[in-house]
């Protein structure tokens, strides 16, 4: 059995590491671009704004510089009932011009705020951008160019592999590579969600439940368009340790069951993007449900040799070093790696027990309950 899960596991994460390879060799596209403008003058940029006081004022001022190199601009920003201080802090730009500031008197959640801001908005080219990240410098200039050209639909930024603490990560340096690939081939699977940009045109409403709001526009688009990374265009972040807690990565994972329910938009893509999807997104999730197997069948044979112990002892600490970095403080290069596959596996667990076996549980009880009332109502007319 040991054997067995081991083969499957170190099989499911060479098909993940193999995937952009395979973007190279199989999917690579040539498409020609035509260009539909030489200049892109005016722009609508969307600040999506929910407890971010801590944040606001050097966003605010870093866009409302980058936007002064357009002839015509806005910066709007949507407001998502915030309770932290964050409204007084909004009120000091509502007069200048060429901000917008939109208050909810609701927090409806982000794509909400998005459907809101391109109704809103005045200009063709949108960008958006959440508050919490930093932004290279001439980022929106470089962001927008690529939309010139017809085939082209929206173009996302790229998460840098250095932190704000300056601290590397293998793991978003892989997935960087992934969707360089991706874009390559003209279908990138997903846009980086805290700042990219769309042609208006090719925006579509976002139902208010959906929790992957970058991914389901995304894969809308892609039915018309093509979507593309521009690598220069830097978006840094918190340390990845800090991002990926259980609560994040439970709602994730809701976010990709919901994604699979929505049919009409899987059926649009084509037949490559139907596989780049289930590839990038949705096989790597299989990799810590195997670990998690291969770990739990080492543990079975700690009877048949020393060897056993000490290796389910190392896998032991080295799995509660990951989890708990704030109280083991030893650094190694797979503690991200290790952490972030523990907590999708508890995660998945998790929904799985809760959407599966306790919602059949509940069908079934209801039917019993239902079948005993049929029951009792055809002996009370006998009676």
């Amino acid at each position: 059995m040991m054997i067995t899960a081991l083969c499957i596991t170190a099989f499911f994460i060479l098909l993940y590491l193999a995937y952009p390879v395979c973007l190279l060799i199989f999917f690579s596209s040539n498409a020609e671009r035509e260009k539909e403008t030489d200049e892109i003058n005016s722009v609508s940029l969307i600040l999506l704004s929910y407890n971010g006081k801590k944040y606001l004022n050097d966003k605010i001022n870093f866009l409302f510089k980058e936007l002064s190199c357009f002839q015509h601009y806005e910066l709007i920003i949507i407001d998502d009932n915030s309770t932290d201080g964050s409204k007084e802090i909004l009120n000091n730009y509502k007069n200048i011009q060429g901000i917008k500031i939109i208050h909810k008197n609701k927090q409806k959640g982000i794509p909400n705020s998005m459907n809101i801001g391109v109704k809103c908005a005045r200009y063709d080219y949108l960008v958006f951008c959440d508050q919490r990240q930093k932004l290279s410098e001439n980022i929106l200039q470089r962001i927008l160019e690529p939309l010139k050209y017809k085939n082209i639909g929206a173009v996302s930024g790229c998460i840098s592999h250095l932190d704000k603490e300056n601290k590397y990560s293998i793991i978003r340096r892989h997935e960087n590579f992934i969707k360089s690939n991706e874009s390559k081939a003209g279908s990138l699977i997903g846009v980086y969600g805290p700042f990219y940009a769309i042609k208006k045109q090719c925006y579509s409403d976002i139902p208010d439940y959906i929790i992957l709001d970058d991914l389901y526009l995304s894969l809308r688009i892609l039915k018309t368009k093509q979507i593309i990374l521009k690598d220069d265009c830097l978006i840094i972040d918190n340390n990845f340790s800090k991002l990926y807690n259980y609560k994040r990565t439970r709602r994730y994972l809701i976010g990709f069951l919901q994604i699979l329910k929505e049919k009409t938009i899987i059926s649009d893509l084509s037949k490559k993007q139907k596989i780049m999807l289930i590839w990038h997104k949705y096989i790597r999730l299989l990799i810590p449900v195997f670990l998690f197997i291969s770990y739990i069948s080492i543990g079975f044979l700690i009877t048949q040799g020393v060897v056993f112990v000490v290796l389910f002892s190392i896998l032991t600490a080295l799995g509660l070093i990951s989890v708990f970095p704030g109280i083991f403080k030893f650094q190694f290069s797979l503690k991200n790696f290790i952490r972030m596959n523990i907590i999708y596996f508890i995660a998945l667990t998790d929904i799985f027990i809760n959407n599966v076996i306790l919602q059949k549980r509940s069908v079934t009880s209801t039917g019993s309950r239902k079948l005993e009332t049929g029951n009792l109502v055809s002996r009370t007319k006998i009676q």
